[in-house]
């Protein structure tokens, strides 16, 4: 059974016939008679976001307590929630929301995945999810602990178990990144360490020093901004593993290399991507978005690669097919919205984000557009949030909401890291015209601003203005310590509600929403075969 069947088969909550094909696979591999990456392939699946298992795992877990499958299942799936919510943007544009989710969702993982590995001889898998989840929280390694091999017990144990692992280096080689805290220096330790240590074949070795490079080459594009280390280092890793080739097509759009050189890249991937089956990453996306019509003779072989990849639910293929058609529309890819619903309805934010710029790009009915907005804004979108809390009478008389929903779209919209919430929501704390109960709903009231209400004001615009935004950062420059104490704060007057809407409607803001697609994702990152 592939992916797709496995997650059916949870989502009915016909759970018999998929615990038995987990379990019989890994005793498969306990014996010695299942590759690892077969045993994990299976099991990567739930590493997904999809809101619609929810009652298959409580089935699962209830039909077949204390058993190894569903808890790595799990495990896998608290991961995808917890990347989901914390987004693909760089950490200081993740929103409050994302954090607290990412932190929440992540405590799940690793105490399901610990739990697990208590239940089976050689927990591989769950020995995976753990180390993918310690990636996501950031590399807390020093050079001196990778130079005297002091690595977490999810790397030490697994590879105890499994001495060959390519699968744990590779997780352990992302963890080491540099723009994780590690460095270069800690990802060649590393790779030296492993092929001293003699215990990877020939093939995995050379992929390992591939994906070294590859990730080098990736620091220096997007964080050193080095271009020509960027493609020296990615011609290397595309020498030694031709699925790094999606890695040299990234560099040489960064470095605005020729049309020839960056065709010529994304042939070697597709080529590479169809063998081994390959999603391809967010930042893959980038590069085709940012192609010209040299890239047309390519475009069937790419949608192709993306409408599998959507289909068998990677929700972020559907959102690069529905910027393709939004961005490019002279190059007449199928339309997204099919595989986009199936993603949104799944609980996939950026899918339901897409699909409401596909409804105003396509002059859909309004009633339909609202529609969408409402139903990204209801997936914890801060700007579609924003957008309801802008046009709020419309989408109430469309959708009997209460008049105090109003305020939960503006909290939302500001929690969800949109910046022009955060300015208005902090300017009516600061003004005493709502304030955030211990149940943490913000209500309107007319008092002076309690002390959580400026705290919480203080702390909205400070991330607005550390992601330039100009009004939080003069309204911070002109406050002064006694404007955030309780005791001696004075009211601020409002002159009007502050709002960015535009007789274009919030299309006029695609350019500058984009502009994240460049950003690495970090779900792609860590999504273990990329």
């Amino acid at each position: 059974m592939n992916g797709p069947d496995l997650l059916n088969l949870l989502r009915s909550g016909d759970i018999d016939p998929l615990h038995t094909h987990l379990s019989d696979l890994q005793a498969q591999f306990e014996a010695g008679t299942l590759h690892e990456r077969d045993l994990l392939r299976a099991f990567q699946p739930f590493q997904t976001s999809d809101l619609t298992l929810s009652d298959g795992f409580q089935k699962w877990t209830e039909t077949h307590p204390g058993t190894y499958a569903p808890h790595v299942a799990l495990a896998g799936w608290f991961l995808g929630r917890g990347w989901e919510a914390r987004g693909g943007h760089t950490s200081n544009r993740v929103s409050d929301q994302g954090w607290r989710s990412l932190d929440h969702f992540l405590t799940q993982t690793d105490g399901c995945a610990r739990h697990a590995a208590t239940l089976t001889d050689n927990p591989l898998a769950a020995w995976n999810v753990i180390g993918l989840a310690s990636n996501t929280r950031g590399c807390q390694l020093s050079l001196h602990d990778v130079q005297t091999q002091q690595y977490p017990d999810w790397f030490t144990r697994g590879v105890a178990d499994n001495p060959g692992s390519f699968a744990l280096r590779r997780v352990m080689l992302l963890h080491l990144r540099a723009e994780w805290g590690g460095s270069e220096e800690h990802m060649l330790t590393f790779v030296r360490q492993q092929q001293d240590a003699g215990q990877l074949g020939q093939t995995d070795m050379q992929r390992l020093w591939a994906e070294f490079h590859s990730h080098v080459a990736h620091h220096a594009q997007h964080f050193a901004q080095d271009h020509a280390l960027a493609v020296e280092r990615a011609r290397i890793a595309a020498e030694l593993h031709p699925l790094e080739a999606e890695q040299l097509l990234i560099a040489l759009t960064g470095a605005n290399a020729s049309p020839s050189e960056r065709l010529d890249a994304l042939r070697r991937y597709l080529a590479a991507a169809q063998q081994e089956n390959s999603v391809p990453s967010g930042n893959f996306g980038w590069a085709v978005l940012k192609a010209e019509d040299w890239i047309k003779p390519e475009l069937p072989r790419i949608t192709a690669l993306l409408a599998r990849a959507a289909q068998d639910g990677d929700a972020d293929s559907a959102v690069l097919l529905g910027h393709m058609q939004l961005l490019h529309p002279a190059w007449g890819t199928q339309s997204a919205r099919a595989v986009l619903e199936i993603a949104r309805d799944q609980g996939h934010t950026a899918a339901a984000e897409t699909l409401a710029y596909l409804s105003e790009h396509t002059s859909a009915p309004v009633e339909q557009r609202r529609e969408d907005i409402l139903k990204a804004a209801d997936l914890f979108s801060g700007e579609m949030s924003w957008h309801v809390y802008q046009q709020f009478p419309d989408f109430q008389r469309q959708f009997n909401l209460e008049p105090r929903q109003r305020f939960k779209y503006l909290h939302r919209a500001a929690d969800g890291g949109e910046n022009d919430a955060r300015f208005e929501l902090a300017r009516q704390l600061r003004a005493g015209r709502v304030e955030v109960g211990e149940d943490g709903v913000l209500r309107p009231v007319d008092t002076a601003p309690i002390q959580g209400s400026l705290d919480y004001a203080k702390h909205l615009l400070e991330r607005a203005a550390s992601t330039d935004h100009k009004g939080a950062a003069k309204m911070l420059r002109g406050a002064r310590d006694q404007d955030w104490q309780a005791a001696t704060a004075r009211r601020l007057k409002l002159t009007g509600e502050q709002t960015t809407k535009k007789s274009g409607g919030f299309w006029q803001d695609w350019w500058k929403w984009m502009l994240a697609v460049a950003v690495i994702r970090l779900i792609a990152a860590l999504l273990g075969y990329h």
